[in-house]
């Protein structure tokens, strides 16, 4: 298989933002679709920024044939306060006026998925194209970071997964990872119900 892992770049917004979102498709409808501002519309322009928690210089890619067919994005808990700064500020200029509700969501939801502690590398966005799953992708971009975080003298990888994904659990385990905690979001916005996740670790 002609795989190779690689910096996302704006170019690949096309491919990238639909797979970011079916990372977590009930979170992103929740906080980020407001008025006639959707969530793809938002995770779009936050990636090709470039900046922050969705931008594209926050992830990387699996490339096959030159296609993009998988993506996530990989940070210590000590980049976390820039990052959402960065955000922050993508917010303010995406939705203008329209923000403050947003902002109130977006803060609710770190409650839920509560951000990670300085020496940890934190996964989030982690997605693969359906043509493409179950063949070592996903995987691949997370023992790739692995070695990164341990020759970075990080501590311990994490993430969450939500429970209506046990194939994803299953495959974290595989990898090492454990369920540390669950949360139970308790968060509905048209009839949208947020589900409750497991957020899961390795010590490095």
């Amino acid at each position: 298989m002609n795989l190779r892992f690689r910096p996302a770049e704006p170019r690949d917004a096309e491919l990238a933002v639909p797979l970011i979102y079916s990372a977590g498709p009930e979170g992103f409808e929740y906080v980020f679709t407001q008025g006639r501002r959707n969530a793809r519309d938002f995770l779009g322009y936050a990636f090709t920024d470039g900046a922050g928690l969705f931008g594209c210089r926050n992830h990387r890619v699996a490339e096959y044939d030159g296609r993009v067919v998988g993506i996530g994005a990989f940070y210590s808990g000590a980049d976390y306060a820039a990052l959402s700064r960065d955000t922050l500020r993508q917010l303010l200029r995406f939705y203008r006026l329209a923000c403050l509700p947003v902002l109130r969501r977006a803060m609710q939801t770190t409650r839920w998925m509560p951000p990670p502690g300085r020496r940890t590398l934190y996964v989030a966005n982690l997605g693969v194209a359906p043509a493409h799953r179950g063949r070592g992708i996903g995987a691949g971009l997370l023992r790739e970071q692995m070695q990164h975080a341990r020759g970075a003298g990080l501590a311990r990888l994490a993430l969450d997964v939500a429970e209506t994904n046990p194939a994803a659990q299953r495959l974290y385990e595989r990898l090492g990872l454990r369920v540390v905690r669950e949360s139970a979001a308790g968060l509905r916005r048209n009839g949208i119900a947020l589900p409750a996740v497991r957020r899961m670790e390795l010590l490095l």
